[in-house]
């Protein structure tokens, strides 16, 4: 048995490792949105289920338990992984101070009892039983569900008969499937909202909005019974017995009874239980038996069988392609023999006459007498002298190459026939490959209609528990998307529903007295544009005010209070991170609270989002996505002798633009592109290579991204091209205006630029301009001195990207390679900022920041941590240490530019 001293060390070590595990859930949006990011996090939830177990920690161990099944489904439950997170800090933090088998769980997520939930019991083993059958009825109830979710939404707005009988359709056939795979109970509760649909359907009932709740409620039992998404702390017995005595009261025509007050949709933080409840909840019991987790299923999608025979003709289409190019390399190879065959014919000819004419052994016959030359001469001899073809050696060498080159030069036509045909073979398999592409893209689209049921259901569980009345509308619900795509902007959606019901719509007093109905009005839409498709979220809501927005933003520094913004800037800024108009950060929502993390995810998929808004009016998000990440066309362009590519949705017009079309705008250069006056950059400055002499005529992209329209003046304009985008990968994300690269036939790398982003950093390179601007000319013409950072990292390749961006953004950067290190250069020099690492050789960032607010003379150095260290332990440390900025690697350069900007003194 370990002795105490040792016991401890381990105990140390198992907690150092459980708040890394902490680290990486806290980051699980990010690290979900990566292909391999749930299986990342499912080996440090089983690695950290393992440790506990083997450390005595039993209710961690049942935590980590708890977390590996809410990343087993598709796609994993980010809402429950948030309230297991916030209960395993918790218990880590008890942890600390409590000996192993001693430690609660100060706010325990229990799983309903099987014996007091007969109906969950049953439901499971009828699961585990029938695994197959689960297979392909949970993805047809989804697509049923939907379809209720969708009419019943329909019905809300005014009771149709078209929607009636869509949702009957709906019922009708999941009531079907159930049965028919043995699901009674959930065949049971379908058959009861059918009954009540046909009461309705022949008028003996109306669908009141009494009734049209009930329908949805009974419709939520049935999402609970089928575990989408799972709940464990829910009772489903109860649930679906409550359900089910309102549905008879409503084919009795009697009241119906009123449902239980709604749960707080959000997490909200549970109060510290009593000393005596946490120490019988510490008290220790074998940890239950946990069958191994199963590894989430793959990924299906359901395909049209019209789709399915258009793949299929063209793979035939393809076969007989092959055939032909198979055929052709044929008559290439017998080409290939025959040129073989000439050659050996005239390398055989060469030598024979070489040995003929050459030799030194062949005796070299006498001369004879002049007078005697036709003495003693055959008749053949003589008969030759008077042909014109000799049949000497060098006759019969001349003849033999010359019929060699009439061979070649057949073989070469044939060979020029041979390549003619097969470059026409292989342009019809481009063209089949491109169809073929095409279809397979088409069968990973997917409805857009059955993400805004989603939203529409959640949506309006949101609006009752804020006490609103909000009416959704739905339009465009048959365009299709990718379904890649679909799955990554599901959080983002979400939270611009939850922020438009939470902070946009106003209460029912507040709307009548501004004159509006009392119901509000979110709107959900998608259409195709170009290449694209845009989908947006619209209320008719309070709006966002852009002089609170800028009066928050100044308060909360992120902008100077003299920085000239106008509205679209000033709206610009909620996508900062941790910015907020609210006066208390809320668990629901708050604009300028996660919308950061919604730019980021759409970015991520080479697409943007804008916001407008009219005070008083409301306000709309449009997301602009392409239609699929398979392949991407992107315009080819050169800057400074490097190939980079820009997304072809983002360009708006490709010109030449002469010295006189070049006008002077507010802030600089700028051109006029149909009626409006656009800015005109130099791509080579925003990137920040070599610029190179200006033509009289010069190339310019017009491109359009985060809201705004941006004029860019490249090199040369290559073609366009069809490109597989990769991910830059997590060390690289943020560096630079570039949302991605792609590997071309030549194995070269061109970086894909962002034009969100692009825009972004040209607007801040000439808002750091014309500040520089204003400094020189308060001083005079003196010039100001440049803003100097102190940046510490140990790692060098930290230390080169994030100083490159600074500079880029006109600091001066000096780096450090440990907090010794930096501090004697704090002892050389005086800096604006310090930013530093927390894991450090000799002296780490604690002890650095700890130094740095010792000395009188760097006490009030604005300190920023940079690090991959996002547990709230660390965090809580570096602030009592009087830290005030804590950014979690990686890091995005214009929030994070900002950020040091604003701590600057001017």
């Amino acid at each position: 048995m370990a002795e105490p001293a040792e016991q401890e060390f381990l105990r140390s070590i198992f907690l150092m490792e459980a708040w890394d595990t902490v680290a990486a859930l806290d980051c699980a949006a990010a690290t979900l949105a990566r292909p391999e990011g749930v299986d990342e996090l499912f080996v440090v939830t089983h690695r950290l289920k393992g440790a506990a177990s083997l450390h005595g920690f039993p209710n961690i161990a049942e935590l980590a338990a708890e977390l590996e099944e809410a990343l087993a489904g598709r796609p994993p439950d980010t809402r429950r992984l948030g309230a297991l997170v916030s209960h395993l800090k918790h218990a880590l933090d008890a942890a600390v101070n409590a000996p192993p088998a001693a430690v609660g769980v100060a706010t325990p997520a229990p799983r309903a009892d099987a014996s007091l939930d007969p109906l969950r019991k049953e439901l499971e083993a009828f699961f585990a039983g029938n695994a197959d059958v689960i297979a392909y009825f949970l993805p047809e109830a989804t697509e049923h569900l939907d379809g209720v979710t969708s009419a019943l939404g329909a019905l809300e707005r005014g009771v149709d008969e078209a929607d009636v009988a869509r949702l009957f359709r709906a019922v009708h056939t999941l009531k079907g499937a159930a049965y028919v795979v043995g699901c009674v109970r959930v065949g049971e509760v379908a058959h009861r909202m059918e009954d009540v649909l046909v009461v309705a359907r022949e008028g003996r009932r109306p669908l009141t909005p009494r009734a049209v709740e009930t329908l949805f409620a009974a419709e939520g039992a049935l999402r609970l019974m089928l575990g989408l998404p799972p709940d464990p702390r829910a009772n489903v017995t109860d649930v679906v017995a409550g359900v089910r005595a309102r549905l008879d009261a409503l084919l009795d025509g009697v009241p119906v009874p009123a449902p239980a007050p709604p749960a707080a949709p959000f997490p909200e933080p549970v109060p510290a239980l009593s000393s005596s409840l946490v120490a019988l909840l510490s008290t220790p019991r074998p940890a239950p038996a946990r069958a191994a987790p199963r590894r989430p299923p793959r990924q299906t999608i359901r395909v049209n069988l019209e789709r399915l025979d258009s793949l299929m003709d063209l793979i035939g289409e393809m076969v007989i392609d092959r055939e032909r190019v198979d055929q052709r390399l044929d008559e290439i190879d017998r080409v290939s023999a025959a040129l073989l065959a000439s050659r050996g014919r005239l390398a055989q000819c060469i030598a024979d006459f070489e040995r003929r004419q050459f030799d030194q052994r062949r005796p070299v016959p006498p001369a004879k007498p002049a007078a005697a030359a036709t003495a003693g001469r055959s008749v053949s001899e003589l008969f030759a002298e008077l042909e014109f073809d000799r049949y000497d050696d060098s006759g019969i060498f001349a003849r033999t190459v010359a019929e060699i080159a009439a061979d070649i030069a057949e073989l070469q036509s044939e060979l020029t026939a041979v390549t003619r045909s097969l470059r026409d073979d292989m342009a019809h398999v481009h063209r089949i490959t491109g169809a073929l592409r095409s279809e397979i893209g088409r069968a990973r689209l997917v409805p857009i209609g059955s993400l805004f049921g989603r939203f529409v259901r959640q949506g309006q569980a949101a609006a009752r528990a804020a006490g609103k009345s909000v009416r959704f509308e739905t339009r465009g619900e048959a365009v299709e998307l990718d379904t890649a795509i679909i799955e990554q902007i599901v959080d983002p959606l979400l939270h611009l529903v939850q922020n438009t019901i939470t902070h946009g719509i106003e209460a029912p007093d507040e709307r009548r007295a501004c004159g509006k109905e009392a119901a509000g009005t979110v709107t959900l839409s998608a259409a195709h544009e170009g290449g694209a498709v845009l989908v947006e979220v619209a209320d008719d809501g309070r709006g966002i005010d852009p002089d609170l927005v800028r009066r928050r933003a100044v308060a909360q520094g992120f902008v100077p209070a003299d920085a000239e913004l106008d509205d679209d800037q000033t709206l610009d800024l909620i996508f900062l991170p941790g910015f907020s108009t609210a006066s208390a950060v809320t668990t629901a929502a708050g604009r300028g609270v996660g919308m950061d993390v919604v730019r980021t995810n759409v970015r991520r998929l080479n697409g943007d989002v804008e916001v407008r808004s009219v005070v008083g009016e409301g306000t709309r998000f449009t997301l602009r996505l392409p239609l699929t990440l398979l392949v991407s066309e992107a315009l080819m362009i050169t800057v400074a002798e490097e190939r980079l590519a820009v997304p072809l949705n983002a360009v708006q017009l490709v010109t030449t633009v002469r010295p006189e079309d070049v006008r002077p705008g507010p802030r600089g250069e700028a051109i006029l592109v149909g009626e409006d006056l656009v800015d005109l950059v130099p791509l080579p400055t925003i990137l920040g290579l070599e610029r190179g002499p200006r033509r009289p005529r010069r190339p310019v992209l017009v491109v359009r991204g985060a809201g705004r329209t941006l004029a860019v003046e490249v090199d040369e304009i290559l073609h366009k091209q069809e490109i597989v985008i990769k991910p830059l990968g997590e060390f690289l994300t943020g560096v630079g205006p570039y949302g991605g690269a792609s590997v071309g036939a030549d194995a070269r790398v061109t970086l894909l630029l962002d034009p969100g982003a692009l825009v972004e950093t040209a607007a801040r390179a000439n808002a750091v301009t014309r500040a520089a601007r204003r400094r020189e000319a308060a001083a005079g013409e003196a010039p100001a001195p440049r803003r100097r950072v102190l940046l510490v990292d140990d790692s060098v390749s930290v230390r080169r990207f994030v100083g490159q961006m600074l500079e880029k953004a006109g600091f001066d950067v000096t780096t450090a390679g440990d907090g010794a290190d930096a501090m004697a250069r704090l002892a050389e020099a005086a800096f604006d900022v310090v930013v530093t690492d927390l894991e450090m050789p000799r002296v780490n960032g604690y002890e650095l920041i700890d130094d740095v607010r010792r000395r009188p003379a760097t006490r009030s150095l604005p300190v920023i941590v940079l690090t991959t260290r996002a547990g709230d332990k660390h965090v809580a440390l570096a602030k009592s240490l009087g830290v005030q900025h804590y950014v979690t690697k990686p890091v995005e350069e214009h929030a994070f530019v900002t950020l040091v900007a604003s701590l600057v003194p001017a």
